[in-house]
């Protein structure tokens, strides 16, 4: 008999730093899909952003701090996993590179790519973006200020993507290094443990 297939979510990205947005984003994704496992993948070396990136061993320490707490959580029990494949990789972070990595030393198992809402309309640029939808399934999770129909209309043209029916915490990091450059206090926008981490090694200060 076949074994079962593992759904297994990626929810990637710069992580500079993680906030309560992404912990939210990460538990709705968990108890909507089932997930058994997932793995957030801090991005080594951004192909699109321009914002200069706190070091890889800092934001994957701090997405331990962020995520680790939803480890079993869901119906499943979900295992979350932080990765340093991208680092392990090299060179600049393109999606459908690291599913396909994930592909061979993990086979047997189903991925499910974690995107925010405001991602989905400009999916359409990201690199061999066919393929990634191809290759694994796209959900998309709206925030406050998307239009949830829109979102479904424009997912439904693509193909094998799934919108997610949330509310998901309408943060950015941006907001957050703009606060702490500052002085400001971030305490609500990000994990307790996070805030506690950036303080002591003072980052994003000015």
């Amino acid at each position: 008999m076949a074994s079962k297939e593992i759904k297994t979510g990626i929810f990637g990205g710069a992580f500079n730093p993680p906030h309560n947005g992404h912990v939210n984003l990460a538990r709705e994704a968990i108890e909507q899909l089932n997930l058994r496992k997932l793995m957030i993948i801090p991005t080594f070396e951004s192909p699109h952003k321009n914002t200069k990136l706190l070091p890889f061993e800092q934001r994957a320490e701090m997405c331990r701090r962020a995520f680790e707490p939803l480890d079993g959580s869901g119906k499943c029990g979900c295992k979350v996993e932080i990765s340093d494949i991208e680092r392990e990789m090299g060179g600049k972070s393109y999606t459908i590179n690291t599913i396909r990595e994930l592909s061979k030393r993990c086979p047997g198992e189903r991925f499910y790519l974690l995107i925010g809402g405001d991602m989905l309309f400009s999916f359409k640029e990201w690199y061999k973006y066919e393929s990634v939808l191809k290759e694994s399934t796209v959900c998309a999770v709206a925030r406050e200020d998307d239009s949830f129909t829109d979102m479904v209309e424009f997912a439904n043209q693509m193909g094998r993507v799934k919108v997610l029916p949330t509310n998901v915490v309408d943060i950015s990091s941006t907001e957050i290094r703009e606060r702490l450059s500052n002085g400001g206090d971030v305490s609500e926008l990000v994990p307790e443990s996070v805030a506690e981490y950036i303080a002591e090694n003072g980052l994003f200060r000015s």
